[in-house]
């Protein structure tokens, strides 16, 4: 496994260093690859462990190199077209995201789901993910850094979940190169956002439905409920933003001057949400939950302590995992605890390095 892991990744980091894309119809090479790696595992005593390892390595490569590629291509089809930028486009979809609020107005991700404008009389193109701003146009509107330190934010317009129809302008993401600055393009791509703009305040945009339901927009609804409650619970707190962005991963609210702190003190990784945060809660609901199993011996007869407070954990783990916005340092977290689970359920003792190969994986 883990050879078959770092081979895996090798490939896709392979994907990552070209210039260009390659052709998919060498994909192909595939087949034969993994018909001569079955027929060493079924020799095995002819060829050394060497050889084998090295082949297993090879075709994992193959694998990963071919599976990012195919997913680069398909991501990167998805594109606005050039002639369209910064151009007047009406459409329906579903705001897919948790709204944050910013000094202007909002930013959220938005899935198209119909283009209504049409070019030469048929539907326009338009990436199905992209990312809105809506900039409100009010006298209240006074910029953050002018208004009193604890003056509370703007109210959301939009809510996770609702369908509406805009009309849009568009552009395709893009930033200045800076070396070790912050790559807004890459991290676009990374993030599905095929194209970033801002909703025309003079056209007629009008909301469809209250929540279409999707699993993706049930998450995201109780996430802006969630933060919500607590941005309301905790008004005027300094600290309102903080406990936002531990709970629900969005640090939007979180002020300038704080962040300045964060980072000249190097704590500001600790405001995202990542393994630390997740395994603290997963370990406190195994505790509490073995704590309180134990002491039912009807309980204990069903399902061992162990195993029960194991889900108990994991199942609190994949919630608060979801609440935080199910970033890649969440996503790692959650597969080595489900893979340390599923060994426990089979009565299986694994390796550190395995499960990490795994996880990897």
């Amino acid at each position: 496994m883990i050879i078959l892991a770092l081979g895996f990744v090798f490939g896709a980091w392979l994907l990552q260093q070209q210039a260009v894309l390659p052709v998919l119809y060498w994909a192909i090479l595939l087949i034969p690859s993994v018909f001569i790696l079955v027929k060493f595992q079924h020799f095995q005593f002819v060829f050394s462990t060497l050889i084998q390892a090295i082949s297993i390595f090879v075709v994992a490569t193959l694998f990963g190199f071919y599976w990012a590629a195919t997913l680069a291509t398909i991501r990167l089809s998805d594109e606005l077209p050039k002639d369209w930028q910064q151009k007047n486009i009406e459409l329906i979809g579903v705001v897919a995201s948790l709204p944050e609020v910013t000094e202007r107005g909002e930013r959220f991700q938005f899935d198209v789901e119909k283009v209504l404008t049409r070019d030469a009389k048929t539907p326009l193109k338009i990436p199905q993910h992209i990312s809105l701003n809506f900039y409100r146009q009010s006298e209240e509107l006074t910029p953050q850094s002018q208004k009193p330190e604890n003056a509370p934010r703007l109210s959301h317009y939009f809510h996770a979940g609702e369908r509406w129809q805009f009309t849009v302008r568009l552009k395709r993401p893009h930033s200045t190169y800076n070396p070790h600055g912050f790559d807004f393009e890459a991290w676009a791509l990374a993030e599905n956002i095929r194209a970033t703009g801002s909703i025309r305040n003079k056209s007629n945009y009008k909301k469809l439905d209250n929540f279409v339901f999707k699993p993706s927009y049930i998450v995201e609804y109780w996430r802006e409920k969630v933060g919500s409650y607590i941005s309301h619970a905790l008004e005027n707190r300094p600290y309102s933003g903080v406990i936002r962005a531990l709970v629900v991963g969005d640090d939007s609210q979180i002020s300038q001057a704080d962040w300045n702190v964060y980072l000249r003190t190097g704590v500001n990784h600790l405001m995202s949400i990542s393994g630390l945060h997740i395994t603290m809660l997963a370990g406190l609901a195994f505790s509490f939950t073995a704590f309180i199993w134990r002491r039912f011996p009807n309980l204990v007869m069903r399902m061992p302590t162990r195993k029960a407070a194991t889900i108990a954990g994991v199942m609190v783990a994949l919630i608060y995992a979801s609440l935080a916005g199910w970033s890649v340092p969440t996503q790692r977290t959650i597969y080595m605890l489900i893979t340390f689970a599923l060994a426990l359920f089979i009565g299986r003792n694994l390796a550190i390095s395995r499960v990490l190969a795994m996880a990897l994986f």
